[in-house]
């Protein structure tokens, strides 16, 4: 009987030890696109910057922008190209989240 105790008790502690410890993601992640106001359609090559962490990117032809591994914080994010109003979005980003926003640009009037 002493036998079978120690050999039970061998196996929990051999079951918590080989037990992985969960990780957490800590990062999040926006996601983005930019459309013209008026027309509502993807513009392509414009200039995104993300305060405070000071990255950049450059939308893509179908208008879509993502910074990754981004801290849990508040940004803002600055799309500008030439022709159109510059305009600043403000987003939260949550640890192991995406964060999904579409910014409208509208073209300037000369």
């Amino acid at each position: 009987m002493k036998r079978l105790k120690t050999f039970a008790l061998f196996f929990v502690l051999l079951s918590f030890i080989s037990c992985n410890p969960i990780e957490y993601e800590v990062f999040g992640t926006i996601e983005g696109t930019v459309l013209d106001v008026d027309t509502y359609q993807p513009i392509e090559n414009v200039y995104v910057t993300l305060s405070p962490s000071n990255k950049n990117t450059m939308t893509t032809s179908d208008g879509k922008f993502s910074f990754s591994d981004l801290d849990a914080n508040q940004y803002s994010i600055t799309v500008q190209m030439n022709g159109y109003e510059t305009n600043i979005k403000t987003v939260n980003v949550i640890a192991s989240e995406t964060t999904d926003v579409i910014i409208t640009m509208k073209k300037k009037d000369y």
